[in-house]
């Protein structure tokens, strides 16, 4: 089958770097068209945030449920909710998903940073360039989020669910 270690940074790196390359050739033929580049909203903000934070829920549901297999003898601690195999495993694609696309975000909104930047002099375009910059910047937390998620993710070698016929003691199935 291959190495199983999932999304790693250098991917996102490379995407990153491959969505820019090409986001600035097409962001300058369109321009080279007469068109004006893309606005930013400062709105453009809050469902990145949101991704975030959706990501890093999720995976720390799935990491707490994993950690607390390791060591159910915890005093005082209590139990977590089962997590299904196919909600672990969703966890995982969409942190694996928020890596990527954080990292072609990353390229986009540098993309008009970069191409607005000579201008930056005229207030409304240095508004832009700060715009962009600043989702590249919360774009680029989404792809971090995704790689913390994804690591939360891995179960410790030799640990597989499919074993378990019965859950464990004071954890409960999720519906």
């Amino acid at each position: 089958m291959g190495d199983l270690t999932g999304v790693r940074a250098s991917a996102v790196a490379a995407v990153t770097v491959a969505s820019t390359v090409v986001c600035v050739l097409l962001l300058r033929g369109w321009r080279a068209l007469g068109n004006e580049l893309p606005e930013v909203p400062w709105i453009a903000v809050g469902p990145l945030v949101l991704l975030i934070l959706l990501v890093l829920v999720a995976g720390w549901q799935v990491r707490r449920y994993a950690r607390f297999r390791r060591s159910p003898d915890r005093p005082g601690g209590r139990a977590p909710q089962r997590i299904s195999p196919q909600r672990a495993r969703g966890t995982l694609v969409a942190a694996q998903a928020a890596a990527l696309g954080g990292g072609a975000l990353v390229g986009w909104y540098l993309a008009i940073a970069l191409l607005q930047f000579p201008n930056a002099d005229v207030a409304t375009v240095r508004s832009l360039v700060i715009r962009a910059a600043v989702c590249a910047g919360v774009a680029l937390l989404l792809a971090v989020a995704g790689l913390v998620a994804q690591h939360w993710c891995r179960l410790p070698p030799g640990e597989h669910d499919d074993e378990d016929d019965e859950p464990p003691r004071g954890v409960s199935y999720v519906s």
